[in-house]
């Protein structure tokens, strides 16, 4: 399905985007429980054998999905963590600087990912996300070194919030209101706890 320099012909591209269009629409109208495969390919204007060149079912399809939009936003936050983690610490200012990355990534992919979190599918893709998070703190791990795992999963868990809240509500100004909100948040408690482990060293 791709071509020697890797690139994916676009006819798959144009065929794949028609089918996750069509899955978000009938998510929305059905629900995931209730959508089937011939759904999709009617809905999709495609032959079902077209279908299963591409996915094994509809399980498939939204797994694929979650992983493709997880896999684009940390691609692009974990370079703007590695930029920010060769200054040898994470302050407010690179806690926001991440995480606005992240709110311009997601915004790109915003009606996949408001439809993925309104639905059935949230549970896999917040999963997803989760991991992804810890996945990118691992790269700042010695700024939050000795963070407990409590703290760890209630950072974890606020930053989910702000993208579930981010693409649920329409606003002109939503993803500065996030990111606001994200950088007094997550800004200081960076700040917190790298001013806990000062004290730590201290003592």
């Amino acid at each position: 399905m791709a071509k020697r320099d890797g690139t994916v012909d676009l006819r798959i591209k144009r065929t794949q985007k028609s089918i996750k269009n069509a899955f978000y629409e009938l998510i929305e109208e059905k629900g995931f429980d209730h959508i089937s495969v011939k759904d999709i390919t009617e809905r999709a204007m495609i032959s079902r054998n077209t279908f299963y060149l591409h996915y094994n079912d509809k399980f498939d399809l939204l797994n694929k999905i979650c992983d493709e939009l997880v896999f684009k936003l940390f691609i692009g936050v974990g370079k703007q963590l590695r930029r920010e983690t060769r200054k040898l610490r994470v302050d407010i200012y690179g806690a926001a600087s991440v995480i606005k990355m992240g709110i311009k990534t997601i915004e790109e992919d915003r009606e996949a990912y408001r439809v993925l979190l309104s639905s059935s599918g949230s549970d896999l893709l917040t999963q997803k996300l989760q991991q992804g998070i810890r996945r990118a703190l691992d790269l700042i791990s010695s700024d939050i070194d000795g963070i407990s795992e409590y703290s760890l999963q209630y950072i974890i868990s606020g930053i989910c919030g702000i993208i579930k809240y981010q693409v649920t509500h329409e606003s002109s100004n939503i993803a500065d209101e996030a990111y606001r909100f994200a950088e007094i948040h997550f800004g200081g408690l960076i700040e917190a706890l790298q001013e806990s482990k000062r004290n730590g060293e201290d003592n």
